[in-house]
């Protein structure tokens, strides 16, 4: 007997096609698609506070209480403590944005996809703006205090190192975005009934 032929007696008997979408469960992974980036974004912003906020402290520590600081390590201390602000505000924004989202596949869909979205604009700015200007200001900084060469060269590897790693990080959230945009606009092609 032939592959269609035995395909024909199943649909006959079961009046279903042999390959459906069980909607249920596409409906359990979105949601979990929605909880990986829920967490992923998180994390992140945790990350951001907390490293905003150390970085601050101990700039503080040395820039004040010790008295070695100069112009750019003043501004330093000023750009972590944004960074933590912005950390702070983009959380409290994101998490008000959750209950705009209806209970639905498409809903939850749409509220996954906009998670990543947003860690893919949190990225970005990480990548292309912080860290850049971070980097700048550390050299300047360093420059004006009369460090050792090697601090630099360290300096710089670490930087380098973060910044690879960064961009790495970037473009898994962008594939990440781009499997949850295809399967919204799979969905929205063929809707579910």
């Amino acid at each position: 007997m032939q592959f269609n032929d035995l395909q024909k007696i199943w649909d006959s008997q079961n009046n279903k096609p042999m390959y459906v979408i069980r909607e249920e469960a596409l409906h359990q992974k979105v949601l979990a698609k929605g909880r990986k980036a829920g967490r992923t974004a998180n994390l992140t912003e945790w990350i951001l506070i907390s490293t905003g906020l150390i970085a601050s402290g101990i700039l503080v520590y040395f820039d004040f209480i010790k008295d070695e600081g100069n112009v750019f390590s003043y501004i330093s201390v000023v750009l972590f403590s944004l960074i933590t602000v912005y950390g702070m505000i983009n959380r409290f924004l994101r998490k008000n944005k959750t209950e705009n989202f209806e209970r639905s596949i498409l809903g939850d869909l749409e509220h996954a996809l906009s998670i990543s979205e947003y860690q893919v604009s949190l990225s970005k700015g990480m990548l292309f703006g912080f860290w850049p200007a971070v980097y700048l200001i550390s050299v300047l900084s360093l420059a004006m205090s009369g460090k050792s060469l090697w601090f630099a060269l360290a300096l710089a590897i670490l930087f380098s190192g973060v910044s690879y790693l960064s961009w790495w990080e970037h473009k898994c959230y962008i594939r990440r975005r781009n499997e949850l945009a295809t399967l919204k606009k799979k969905l929205a092609e063929d809707p579910l009934n």
